[in-house]
């Protein structure tokens, strides 16, 4: 082992090679020492582990290849072979081209994201959004924050800081990375009091509960399961006239936010925003990156008494949005005031509702690209699956979807799959079902058809196939 370690190259030795040349040119002769310092820690970590019996061949070559992999954008665009279209590790919602084009007009040079034009005033940068809200909803006033767990602890902050929160049993959810409501509400400085039980909760627990310290109401839309079987929940109408004889405000978590009906979609119904305007809540919050289809941020909505103390609450300058994601938010929004927001090219409605017929015409004319540069032995199928909304959005029902299947004996079926992602820049990001590679084509674009034959062609080049 020892002569081993001997033969590890010295950093400078390393430094000055020709194959790092041009990392030489490129980076800070500091950052470079230390990139090569790490790689040489790792290999000596390996061998004292014996993970390595030798030193390799071509270990300069594979330290270029490793630091470049270090400085490769993280964050970069993919193809969404999964048939999930909300898929959170993918960025969830696919935004709108005429939201990308508003985008692409501010980000050079200065905006008017903060002034009034009238006046040249300072004005508050969410009041566009307030309007439009307004407009598309019915609701008094409303407010933005970063997402809609930011929402939740704003309001709660807001409404009832040092003060008794009631909320079901039932509804006690925990959303994406392991984040549960009792932390956030705790977080948010309110004291949860829990009534009713898993599967039923009445309206008579929320009463019995009620005191002096009663600083809210809170329901949460349990969007991401389902309690079937001997259940009972209390409605929005309900909590809302229970707080209005008791003088207490009363805030619903809706969770995703939707402002047209999914039934007229062919989709199962879930709660729209004009639904909780109808029923009375108070105030009420969602999530603008799921069915709304635009960036990530909490959009708060409801009465302007409380819409104002919750602009007013300090942690509103912690919460707030910048000018990207309002820019993006406005123009998202502004669909919803057409006719037809899929006609107005809302993304994410039309792959929720996007019918098996028109699936299985774009998966045939996938398959024909993928064969014309795969080995004849190669099976390639299109075949019906089973596609998700995602992101909590209806968490138990299945859209009916199509895919193209790929069965080959030539490189193992996982490792097929991985390198779909690694092989270029642009990772194609599919499943593994029955031994088979999956593409569903409901979350493929047609002009993503290019990466995925270029993402092949690279892996066959690899395997020499």
């Amino acid at each position: 082992m020892q002569e081993i370690l001997k033969n590890i190259p010295k950093v400078d030795k390393v430094l000055e090679s020709k194959e790092l040349e041009s990392l030489r040119k490129k980076y800070k002769h500091e950052i470079l020492v230390k990139l090569i310092q790490s790689e040489l820690d790792k290999l000596r970590k390996d061998i004292l582990k014996g993970k390595k019996k030798s030193i390799d061949k071509n270990i300069l070559s594979k330290m270029l290849d490793s630091i470049n992999k270090r400085f490769k954008p993280f964050t970069r665009s993919a193809v969404n072979g999964t048939g999930i279209v909300l898929n959170t590790g993918l960025g969830r919602a696919p935004l709108a081209e005429r939201a990308l084009d508003n985008l692409q007009s501010i980000l050079q040079g200065y905006s008017t994201l903060e002034v009034n034009v009238e006046t040249g005033k300072r004005g508050r940068r969410e009041d566009k959004i307030s309007d439009l809200i307004s407009i598309i909803t019915g609701a008094e006033a409303a407010t933005v924050v970063n997402n809609n767990a930011a929402a939740v602890m704003i309001c709660i902050n807001s409404l009832a800081q040092r003060k008794e929160v009631i909320v079901s049993r039932g509804e006690l959810v925990e959303i994406g990375g392991s984040f549960r409501m009792p932390d956030v509400i705790k977080k948010s400085g309110g004291k949860m009091v829990e009534v009713g039980s898993t599967n039923k909760t009445s309206i008579e627990d929320y009463e019995e509960a009620i005191t002096s310290k009663t600083g809210a109401l809170v329901k949460v839309h349990t969007s991401n399961y389902r309690i079937e079987g001997f259940t009972a929940e209390v409605t929005v109408k309900e909590l809302s006239e229970l707080g209005k004889k008791h003088k207490i405000p009363f805030y619903f978590d809706l969770g995703g936010g939707i402002f047209s009906d999914l039934a007229k979609y062919g989709l199962p119904h879930e709660p729209t925003v004009q639904d909780a305007i109808k029923d009375g809540a108070d105030i009420y919050s969602f999530s603008g990156d799921k069915v709304l289809g635009g960036p990530q941020c909490g959009i708060i909505a409801g009465s302007k008494e409380l819409i104002e103390k919750v602009k007013k609450n300090p942690l509103m300058r912690v919460m707030r949005t910048d000018k990207i994601r309002l820019a993006l938010l406005e123009e998202t929004l502004k669909i919803f005031v057409e006719k037809d927001p899929i006609d107005s090219g809302h993304l994410t409605l039309k792959l929720l509702s996007a019918k098996r017929n028109d699936l299985t015409k774009k998966a045939t004319d996938l398959k024909k690209e993928i064969e014309s540069i795969v080995p004849e032995k190669w099976k390639i199928i299109v075949e019906e699956v089973l596609d998700q909304a995602g992101s909590g959005t209806l968490p138990t029902e299945k859209l009916e979807g199509v895919a193209i299947s790929i069965e080959q004996s030539d490189i193992g079926v996982s490792k097929l799959s991985k390198e779909m992602r690694i092989i270029d820049d642009t990772p194609v990001f599919g499943y593994i079902s029955d031994e088979k590679y999956f593409l569903s084509v409901r979350t493929i674009f047609e002009n993503e058809f290019t990466q995925i034959k270029q993402n092949l062609k690279k892996i066959l080049k690899k395997y020499k196939l």
